[in-house]
């Protein structure tokens, strides 16, 4: 007892009888855990439908790397939400970093490497696994026809794949739509978007706030016909070690309930010019729709239920992204440019205006040019 006070270190045993050290490794173990836990559930969902799992996670990106994020990338990983902001840099710093999906699954086998990834396991697993409902499903090549039996798209472009939207027994949107449709008969159409929309349509359906408004009134158009739609489905650029495709279009296939006041059917225009708004054809389910109808205005989104997802995809590259995870505390030059893209602007901005101003100084022009000759001279006077 000489009255120094005594030092704690890292093998400082607490109230627990537990040393600091094993208290920093028993955080560490619960981590790998969890790690672990979360790579046993994204196998599954991998190996149970790859295709499936690729394309959601294409959605994800499309809607990630749009410019309108705020509308379109709904849900949101809470993790990257700091102090009620969204963090785009620091997520879109992770996206990049995301190896194909079949490599993913062999650094998933190396248990001493998780910790090395765990950011890329915890937004694979937000997406995949934790955003379950709805769930796709990939759609035998074989029962593509009489999928797309039930329109008129005989003619038109047969897309690459199809995705069923399965919604599971307890899902209340699901229960509420069946409940509106028991008086009621119901119908297939198209409905054309962004592919930068699918994600947020996936999971929160249509919104009476998104509708259009048109001389019809306000609401979502559909087609039976699945050569006008195709036009308003937009490509755009989704996930680049996609096995489907890096760039992809997607045509959303509705189920409708039939109702008397809430869509209006537009015929085309005839010989005559009579372009008129028809109410009193009722379509029935699995029925192929009158030719005639062209375009449906849904007016109330309740109606609308998102049955298949149509994709037609280029054909993927043969780009792989680096098995190996990059460290976000270095990287040099490079990723810094990558994580601060503003900065970058601002840089490469200041550098051309620089530039310029250099190049219009009269003085820095003069002491320019006598600097060429003093190096010329010298470089003169050494070659003698």
């Amino acid at each position: 007892m000489n009255g120094e006070p005594e030092l704690f270190s890292d093998s400082t045993t607490n109230c627990n009888g537990t040393t600091g050290s094993e208290a920093i490794s028993d955080v560490i173990q619960a981590k790998l855990d969890t790690l672990e836990k979360k790579a046993v559930h994204l196998r599954l969902v991998l190996e149970k439908d790859f295709k499936a799992a690729d394309f959601k996670w294409s959605l994800f990106v499309a809607a990630a790397f749009s410019f309108r994020y705020e509308s379109c990338l709904r849900p949101f990983p809470p993790a990257f939400m700091k102090d009620g902001v969204k963090d785009m840099d620091e997520l879109l710093n992770v996206l990049t970093d995301v190896p194909a999906l079949d490599l993913f699954l062999q650094q998933l086998d190396d248990i001493d490497n998780l910790t090395n990834i765990s950011d890329i396991i915890d937004l694979l697993f937000y997406v995949l696994v934790r955003l379950k409902e709805p769930s796709l499903k990939t759609v035998p090549a074989e029962l593509h026809s009489s999928i797309l039996g039930n329109t008129n798209s005989s003619a038109a472009p047969q897309p690459q794949y199809i995705f069923q939207v399965h919604n599971s027994k307890t899902s209340h949107t699901e229960a509420k739509w069946k409940d509106m449709s028991k008086n009621y008969r119901t119908f297939y159409a198209f409905h054309g978007s962004r592919l930068e929309n699918i994600y947020n349509m996936l999971h929160f359906g249509f919104h009476q706030q998104t509708a259009k408004n048109s001389s019809l009134g306000t609401g979502f158009y559909l087609s039976p016909d699945l050569n006008i739609t195709l036009p308003h489905s937009h490509g755009g650029f989704g996930w680049g070690a996609s096995t489907i495709g890096g760039h992809l279009s997607c045509v959303a296939l509705c189920e409708v309930i039939d109702t008397p006041d809430g869509i209006n059917y537009k015929k085309p225009v005839s010989d005559e010019g009579d372009g008129i708004i028809q109410n009193s054809n009722k379509i029935s389910m699995g029925s192929t729709p009158d030719p005639k109808l062209n375009h449906y205005l849904v007016m109330n989104s309740d109606l609308l239920r998102l049955r298949y997802l149509l994709v037609y995809a280029k054909q993927p590259t043969s780009i792989r992204f680096s098995t190996t995870s990059v460290n976000r505390n270095g990287g040099g030059l490079r990723q810094w440019l990558t994580r601060h893209k503003l900065m970058s602007i601002l840089l490469g901005y200041g550098l051309m205006l620089a530039t310029i101003g250099f190049a219009n100084n009269q003085p820095m022009n003069y002491y320019y040019k006598m600097l060429l000759k003093k190096l010329d001279l010298a470089y003169g006077t050494v070659k003698v």
